[in-house]
């Protein structure tokens, strides 16, 4: 069903969760720091591993960005840049520190865009971590030209509210300017400040004018109004706000699939300065007090199907345990009305810190609908979306799957023929699926998973 609200009125759920939440819950999207999967590797028949690019440095890795034969790979205390024209071989061509967590990273020509969520002594590649109460304390979007990939140069920083948790990238070829939706919430005693106050309940837009970036403006979308509030049982809190957590585009569409924490929602963004509140999504399952939140989202490329994920438990908490509960799936609606067609996690019961996170969609010509997703310690999982929604079982529809010894995978994605996994702990891991599920795919000239472009077929 399109619309399905959680019984609670906000103020009532506020105080339950006040005289309910465990002493030192852990904050949703903290560290990420741990262990990866333990045990064997374990490794689907088709699933065909290529090879591993460890990660430069101890730091949490994050998200992707993709353009030619080169992908940029975020990082908590950068980017990386690495040359994959030899998917068996891998190559680094420059490791630039710039330190923000989280380091999400997107591209749009000769321009790279990376996420700073942690407030920052200064918005330079010379800051170090700090707290919202430093004066002068910074976060936001850097900006870097990467003209030279093997000599990036940052060229300027964008402050927003709260800084940037993800972003996505908004393409405005009329006007030679990229528009970037910022999501951001105040999230923790260390994220509260001056520019950074619940409830929140807004999207930054930057607008960025291609040639000359430090010349950036920043606008606000607010919210619907009938936004869910959001109450998170935090070790400082708890902690209530409206916002959402990863903004997927589909620009020929018009369409934006908003995660927004407790709720998913879609926008007209027809007028991309300016969306438009469609309608909403939302299950019980998903709750806040339970430290569950809509956490990304994705289109199939015929622009008729969005997935939104749930991260169960924030990234900190074993949600595979189980695979038949509801907990930590990807859920697959009907993209012009909302209608719930399916959903999915990994069949397999994964003991480490598991649910379903960073995913995206194979670019096939006739319509099959095939999605790649990371899933943490459950490694890397390729489904048939179209399997599941005729009513196959999660086991039946999977086509592969790759979990290294180690795999704390944060973002997979299809690109260009092979797999690549951001993984927080091993670095970048390379794969291809074989068989006809995946025959056909188009090559893309660059991909920034979080914006589709042009309708396939």
């Amino acid at each position: 069903m399109v619309h399905v609200r959680k019984a609670l009125v906000a103020t009532v759920l506020l105080l339950s969760v006040m005289a309910a939440a465990p002493a030192g819950a852990h904050d949703p999207e903290e560290a990420h720091t741990g262990p990866g999967a333990v045990g064997p590797t374990l490794v689907s028949d088709k699933m065909k591993p290529r090879a591993t690019l460890a990660r430069s440095a101890d730091a949490v890795q994050s998200d992707f960005a993709f353009a030619g034969k080169l992908a940029y790979a975020g990082n908590f205390l950068g980017f990386r840049v690495l040359d994959i024209s030899a998917p068996a071989n891998p190559v680094q061509v420059a490791d630039v520190r710039c330190n923000g967590p989280q380091g999400d990273v997107s591209v749009y020509g000769n321009l790279l865009f990376q996420s700073v969520d942690t407030p920052q002594t200064n918005p330079t590649c010379s800051s170090v971590n700090t707290t919202a109460a430093t004066p002068g304390a910074w976060e936001g979007i850097r900006i870097f030209d990467v003209t030279n990939p093997a000599a990036p140069s940052h060229v300027a920083s964008v402050r927003t509210d709260c800084g940037s948790h993800t972003h996505t990238l908004v393409p405005d070829r009329a006007s030679d300017r990229v528009l970037v939706y910022v999501s951001s919430y105040p999230l923790g005693t260390a994220a509260l400040g001056p520019n950074c106050q619940g409830p929140h309940g807004f999207v930054s837009i930057v607008s960025v004018p291609v040639a000359n970036p430090a010349a950036a403006t920043v606008s606000r979308y607010f919210l619907d109004p009938a936004t869910e509030l959001a109450v998170y049982p935090l070790a400082g809190g708890p902690f209530a706000f409206r916002a959402c957590h990863d903004i997927s585009v589909f620009v020929e569409i018009g369409r934006a699939a908003a995660a927004c924490l407790s709720e998913s929602q879609m926008w007209d963004v027809s007028d991309p300065a300016n969306p438009v509140f469609l309608w909403r999504f939302d299950h019980p399952v998903v709750n806040p007090a339970n430290i569950d939140l809509w956490h990304s989202a994705s289109f199939s490329w015929d622009g008729t199907v969005v997935a939104f994920g749930d991260e169960s438990g924030g990234g900190t908490s074993a949600r595979c345990v189980d695979p038949n509960d509801l907990q930590g799936r990807i859920w697959f609606l009907d993209a012009g009305t909302g209608a719930f067609l399916a959903n999915y996690k990994i069949p397999r019961s994964e003991a480490g810190v598991c649910t379903m996170h960073n995913f995206n969609f194979v670019p096939l010509r006739d319509g099959r609908k095939v999605l790649v997703s990371s899933a943490y310690t459950g490694g890397t999982t390729v489904v048939d979306v179209n399997a599941l929604m005729a009513g196959a079982t999660p086991a039946a529809a999977e086509l592969g799957y790759y979990r290294p010894t180690g795999a704390r995978a944060w973002s997979s994605y299809w690109y260009n023929g092979r797999i690549y996994a951001n993984d927080s702990v091993r670095g970048v891991d390379v794969m291809d699926l074989v068989g006809r599920s995946v025959a056909g795919a188009r090559k893309l000239p660059y991909l920034n998973p979080q914006t589709q472009e042009s309708l396939i077929p």
